[in-house]
């Protein structure tokens, strides 16, 4: 009989036809009687299927006829659900049932009492899907759009089941109502049904670790893991609160010094999955951080490494240490092809996967909500990051709140002067020297010297970031458009209004024909003094710069929300020509004295004015290209916030840290 017609007889997929992909039997566990009946069959089919020998031939060598092979065959064909495969010759195993009993009749008449019941519970949920559909959201605790009540114990579902089945009309005649304990014992079976079909759902009624471990399924993910050996291949990305407490030391209204603990902050990483090399850091300062913290760490880990300055006694670099990109030449503004985070919503916004996309050029590899498991090379990182240094601290707040690591955490913190500069200091060098330290993981290499072989010796080279994508400002361009403004009867001149600020150039004031048209904006949201204008068939307009004192200090996105939201409160006040940027930063520092949070908030003024001050003569790019000088007739607002850093700032002596 030929393929075509097997596949006519039988409709199954082409591929069942190879009996070689059939499930097989351990004959050996079959009783002897059994196991002879099991081998005629299982010849008879595979002659029969391989197609060598006529029927006749296979009736006489095997005593099975034609008509009774088909049968054998069907049975074989017929699709297990819970192996999600044919039977194969499981079927052909001796008194195998590969189908549940299906039930004719539930009801039962008043001459004649019915005692077998088998099926009937099935058969009343395959009758009445509602009833099915209810029962398994009350067992699993989950409420519909009507709201379905919250049960818990078993004997509370029962009743639940009793008052459905009345509500569909069955009588005292029909199923459950005939039976001596109305289907309890089935209802409580088929509890045990609900729990394997929907085994993530039940095992989060056992608490938030066995809901976790559920979701692991240690299948094709994990094992393409292992298969992953060049370096750039995918990175791993996440968040870490780090367990210590810090300081920040700044002078108060009334001419005090003040040192007082901020709120416990977090480390950004993303680590090379095929060599466990972290490629880059940021340590962000807020409760919970967001999108540009994300956009700044994978900054970090793209442009080339520079090793910082430091100021604490005894701490130093171990040689062998570093990063790729200054260690490795092939490594610098290298590029990965797959990005996994996590499902928070500063990972995957919009902004961050547009950079990704556009500028990193990778795939973004979410995995499921609350398994970091999916991610456990990063997360491994950070144990091992928190054992060989935060919590050796003094200001340690331990993996726990019970953990006798802790010991009055912001007490000692400020005692010892823990600062913020001390902690970018050592994350810097732990980072460093956990790069230089041989790994039990990867064969007892270091990442740096796996990744240095894999690159220089066999030739796994990555590709780098083009040339014009690397200036910083690329990671945090944001498209969009905006009409242009103006009124030739008020007399007001062409402009753009973005984010509580007008925007103009030589070029916009003198072109009032363009009043009402659109124009795309590409926004640098790390600095808005000045963005760059497209007209709508793609052609560039120029650069805007914002009017006022927003066009003179840098400022982020962030912050002209932040100090636009303030002012609609009525929390500060400042008119044309004061610089909001000093209005808020002392906003800001006078809530530092109570706050904690707002602490978070000034340490970050500090650090970033304390960045723009050095790189204030070298950032001359916007989008990537390079823009016109702004105006500096008010220069002067730059040396205030410059003094109030440097009298922020307490230069203090060389610390030593015991670890």
């Amino acid at each position: 009989m030929s393929k075509k017609r097997l596949l006519e007889m039988f409709r199954t997929e082409e591929k069942y036809l190879d009996i070689s992909n059939w499930p097989i039997v351990n004959k050996s566990a079959l009783d002897p009687e059994n196991q002879k009946l099991f081998e005629r069959r299982e010849l008879a089919v595979s002659l029969y299927m391989e197609q060598k020998l006529t029927n006749q031939e296979i009736k006489e060598s095997t005593g099975i006829d034609e008509k009774e092979i088909r049968r054998l065959i069907k049975r074989c064909l017929i699709w297990d659900d819970s192996t999600n495969i044919i039977w194969g010759f499981r079927a052909l195993i001796p008194q195998k049932r590969i189908s549940n009993y299906e039930r004719k009749q539930t009801t039962s008449s008043s001459k004649q009492q019915n005692t077998n019941f088998n099926g009937a519970f099935t058969k009343l949920m395959n009758d009445y899907p509602v009833i099915k559909e209810k029962i398994t959201s009350a067992y699993l605790r989950k409420t519909g759009r009507k709201k379905e009540p919250h049960l818990v114990r078993g004997i509370d579902i029962h009743s639940y089941f009793l008052t459905l089945c009345k509500k569909i009309g069955l009588c005292e005649t029909d199923y459950p109502f005939n039976t001596a304990d109305g289907g309890k014992r089935a209802l409580y079976r088929y509890f045990k049904v609900i729990e394997s079909t929907h085994f993530s759902s039940t095992a989060s009624l056992y608490g938030s670790e066995a809901s976790r471990n559920s979701k692991r399924i240690d299948s094709q993910s994990n094992t393409q893991s292992l298969l992953l050996y060049r370096p750039y291949q995918r990175v791993q990305f996440d968040g870490h609160r780090i367990d210590a407490m810090f300081t920040i030391t700044y002078k108060t209204p009334e001419g005090d010094w003040v040192t007082d603990t901020i709120e416990r902050i977090w480390l950004l990483a993303i680590i090379d999955v095929a060599t466990r090399t972290i490629l880059g850091y940021h340590i962000s300062l807020n409760k919970e951080y967001t999108q540009f913290d994300v956009l700044q760490c994978i900054k970090k880990a793209i442009m080339p490494y520079t090793k910082r300055t430091l100021t604490i006694d005894g701490l130093q670099y171990l040689p062998s240490g570093g990063f790729p990109s200054s260690v490795i030449p092939q490594t610098e503004w290298a590029c990965w092809n797959e990005f996994s985070c996590d499902n928070a919503k500063a990972n995957l916004s919009q902004m961050v996967r547009d950079r990704l996309y556009q500028v990193v050029d990778c795939r973004i590899n979410p995995g499921p909500a609350g398994v970091p498991e999916f991610r456990g090379i990063i997360e491994r990182f950070f144990r091992t990051l928190e054992n060989r240094g935060y919590h050796n601290l003094v200001s340690t707040t331990g993996s726990h709140p019970k953990d006798p690591l802790r010991n009055n955490p912001e007490q000692a913190a400020k005692k010892f002067e823990i600062s913020l500069e001390d902690l970018e200091e050592l994350t810097d060098v732990l980072i460093s020297d956990y790069n230089g330290t041989r790994h039990s993981g990867i064969d007892n290499f270091s990442p740096l010297e796996l990744m240095k072989q894999r690159i220089e010796q066999r030739g796994m080279i990555p590709r780098t970031l083009e040339p014009l994508k690397r200036k910083d400002v690329v990671f945090f361009t944001l498209h969009l458009k905006r009409k242009i403004r103006g009124d030739v009867k008020k007399g007001k001149r062409p402009f753009i209004h973005y984010e509580g600020a007008d925007y103009k150039s030589s070029v916009l004031s003198n072109s009032p024909a363009l009043i009402g048209k659109e124009l795309t904006l590409v926004i640098n949201t790390d600095d808005l003094r000045v963005i760059r204008a497209f007209l709508a068939d793609g052609s560039e307009f120029g650069y805007l710069t914002a009017t006022g004192k927003w066009g003179v200090t840098p400022h982020s996105l962030v912050e002209r929300k932040a100090i636009n939201k303030l002012k609609a409160n009525g929390e500060i006040y400042f008119n044309t020509y004061q610089n909001p940027m000093v209005i808020y930063d002392d906003y800001i520092k006078k809530r530092s004295i109570k706050n904690k949070r707002f602490r978070n908030q000034y340490a970050e003024i500090l650090r970033k004015t304390r960045e723009e001050e050095r790189q204030l003569e070298t950032q001359k790019y916007v989008g990537g290209l390079e823009q016109p000088s702004i105006v500096q007739e008010q220069a002067s607002d730059k040396d205030v916030l410059k003094e109030q850093v440097v009298s922020n700032t307490i230069k203090k002596p060389l610390k030593t840290f015991n670890f």
